[in-house]
């Protein structure tokens, strides 16, 4: 029997996440339809629906990562602590399940670029991914992190999560000169929102390293006016990506990702050089 997987999100047709899990699956030797359906947060009940026994699982984007939770009674404590998943699988005992890889996702690329042990941060956005960056940098140690939040009103959430795990945030809007501090700036803005950023940054900063979650198209605006007027190291969304998605594919089949197969099946345009 052919096994099925999808991504779930609106707009799906960009996502690369087909690429990762079709290369896991074909390396694995497993038989596995993998593919990208598009899907607004009213659809979502329904596809939850429909998952049945040759479903290995969904994998979710945008906008539906905070909407699955009302959906899914099992939940892992990182699901619990960021108030987001990405990830739709069955557990050992057969039932539906919650996690986020994102977390993962985003704390391998950090520690990967050599950047393992933080005292501070910032974020800019205030999303689903801001709240996995922030359980990411707690991961590696920061406890102090400034967010810049495009929406104020939307970081009750944010504020919530970073009281519970004993981390000091303090949170400004983007409408004020952006002066950042700390050993990491982490983007979890999209590429089309980056203009407001770039106009709001402060000259003459002296920055360590970024991550721009915003992959595609690589260099982002926002990476390419960092190495320009900084100088620091620029982390691309991509390895993110490739690190969540090893996560999943695990979740999915119990098998080790075939991460090096998974990694030569991304666009090679997308990578950091």
């Amino acid at each position: 029997m052919t096994l099925k997987a999808a991504v779930l999100g609106s707009p799906i047709s960009h996502s690369l996440s087909p690429t990762l899990h079709r290369a896991a699956y074909q390396a694995l030797g497993l038989d596995v339809e993998y593919t990208a359906i598009e899907t607004s947060t009213d659809l979502l009940p329904q596809r939850v629906k429909e998952l049945g026994s040759d479903y290995l699982g969904y994998s979710l984007t945008m906008p539906l990562k905070r909407e699955v939770l009302a959906l899914v009674s099992s939940q892992s404590p990182l699901v619990q602590q960021t108030k987001c998943a990405n990830t739709v699988y069955r557990e050992a005992h057969g039932h539906w399940a919650l996690e986020n890889t994102d977390v993962f996702g985003i704390t391998e690329t950090i520690r990967r670029a050599g950047l393992g042990q933080l005292t501070s941060a910032c974020i800019i956005g205030s999303g689903a991914t801001a709240r996995s960056a922030l359980s990411a940098l707690s991961n590696l140690g920061a406890r102090e992190i400034t967010c810049f939040a495009r929406n104020p009103e939307a970081v009750a959430v944010l504020r919530g999560q970073s009281e519970l795990m004993g981390i000091d945030i303090q949170v400004n809007g983007l409408q004020q000169e952006i002066t950042f501090t700390g050993d990491l700036v982490i983007s979890t803005v999209p590429s089309t929102a980056q203009t407001q950023v770039i106009d709001s940054l402060t000259a003459n900063q002296t920055l360590p390293a970024l991550l721009d979650i915003a992959y595609n198209p690589w260099p982002s605006d926002l990476a390419r006016y960092w190495a320009t007027h900084y100088g620091g190291p620029v982390l691309s969304g991509i390895e993110m990506l490739l690190w969540q998605a090893t996560v999943q594919v695990e979740l999915f089949t119990g098998c080790s990702a075939p991460i090096e197969a998974m990694r030569a099946a991304l666009p090679e345009g997308l990578w950091p050089r």
